[in-house]
């Protein structure tokens, strides 16, 4: 179950492409290549991990909007939660072994902490949520950059800041109902 919901929702076409612009947003304008590919790979764990937390969490209303996805109809929600928790897991591990200032697996921990908090109390969609849900963005590049934050913090919390317009410009444009969207539910 778990290799047929990656096929369906997490598309290296998508998540490759931004894995390599968080990990580039990460570098503070220090890029080499081996620097890149490592921090893209440690961005696309970040990206599984979430990708999952939001899909277990829109379960209900994708159920009635994309009833025909793989986590919709499956009998058992099981194994992605395993593969989810597993990823945060080594994501977490990871963190703690790339980055000895701490900042990195403390973001990654605040993050974990938000969202899951968010994902269990939320009752509906509001444009403070989506917000909360996207900032995980953002988190990622500094999450991803840990202590070189403290190098170059100007242009990584900037391009932290740009990704998450980015992100929030897709998200209007990308889901017409979401309350970000000028006219959207509120």
């Amino acid at each position: 179950m778990v290799g047929a919901y990656l096929a369906e929702r997490f598309s290296p076409r998508v998540f490759l492409p931004m894995a390599v612009v968080i990990a580039g947003a990460a570098s503070g304008g220090a890029l080499s290549g081996m620097r890149l590919g490592l921090d893209a790979c440690f961005a696309l764990l970040l990206l599984a991990q979430f990708r999952s937390w939001d899909d277990l969490a829109d379960r209900g209303r994708d159920a009635v909007s994309h009833p025909e996805r793989v986590l919709v109809r499956a009998m058992s929600t099981t194994p992605i939660v395993a593969f989810s928790g597993a990823l945060a897991i080594l994501n977490i591990c990871l963190a703690i072994q790339r980055d000895a200032s701490g900042i990195a697996v403390a973001v990654l921990v605040a993050l974990i902490g938000a969202l899951g908090a968010w994902y269990s109390l939320r009752t509906g969609r509001t444009a403070a949520g989506d917000h909360l849900v996207l900032s995980k963005y953002p988190a990622m590049v500094i999450i991803v950059a840990g202590a070189r934050v403290l190098i170059a913090p100007v242009q990584i919390l900037c391009a932290a800041l740009a990704l998450h317009l980015a992100a929030c410009l897709y998200e209007v444009w990308h889901d017409p109902a979401s309350p970000l969207s000028i006219g959207g539910h509120r």
